[in-house]
């Protein structure tokens, strides 16, 4: 029977089919012979060659399409203040930039003009702290005046549509967190980005 010599470097699972075929026909006689070698060394580059694909599971989940709501481990959060969930929405909406504080405020107390810095940081302290409580608070950005997040640690439909993902596109239908004013310049975009999406499908 022909002894197959094969460099390990650089070589693919192909390479080693080949290498099996190539058998010469005094081999090819015993033939359960050349199978069972054939299946071993397929076997085993296959498990050489291939590395595990490590998938992180994002225990925070966010829907923005319709209704905001942000769920952990399945389950939906709440929070001590109303606007705290509006100050987290805000921050998906912002897709990770750093927005400051004002900006924050401008969009949370829309025309109102009195001063919320203090009720603000209420809000603040009380997102993070129920982010703490579920072992998530490293999902916050912070700098001087500054609040983000960081979108690879969420799961959202918002970030896969941005991500031109085909599921998320099917699910939005026109609506984006419609609790919050604010959010209707992101929605007309995401409107722009669905259309554009028909129009290649031709639909």
């Amino acid at each position: 029977m022909k002894i197959l010599l094969i460099d390990n470097e650089d070589k693919k699972i192909s390479d080693y089919m080949d290498a099996v075929r190539s058998v010469d026909e005094a081999a090819s006689v015993r033939g359960f012979m050349v199978a069972d070698a054939y299946k071993e060394i397929v076997s085993r580059e296959i498990e050489n060659l291939s590395f595990p694909i490590l998938v992180e599971k994002k225990r925070i989940h966010v829907r923005t399409f319709g209704n905001f709501e942000v769920y952990i481990d399945g389950i939906p959060v709440s929070s001590k203040y109303n606007k705290t969930r509006e100050l987290f929405a805000f921050l998906i909406d912002k897709n990770g930039s750093l927005t400051d504080t004002k900006e924050i405020a401008a969009a949370l107390w829309e025309g109102d003009t009195a001063d919320h810095t203090s009720y603000l940081k209420n809000i603040r302290s009380d997102m993070l702290s129920t982010l703490k409580e579920w072992g998530e608070e490293d999902v916050v950005v912070r700098q001087r005046g500054r609040l983000g997040i960081i979108p690879d640690m969420i799961q959202c439909d918002y970030f896969d549509m941005l991500a031109g993902n085909e599921s998320a596109m099917i699910k939005y239908t026109g609506e984006y967190m419609s609790q919050y004013s604010w959010a209707e310049y992101t929605n007309g975009a995401l409107a722009d980005i669905k259309d554009a999406y028909m129009k290649r499908k031709g639909l």
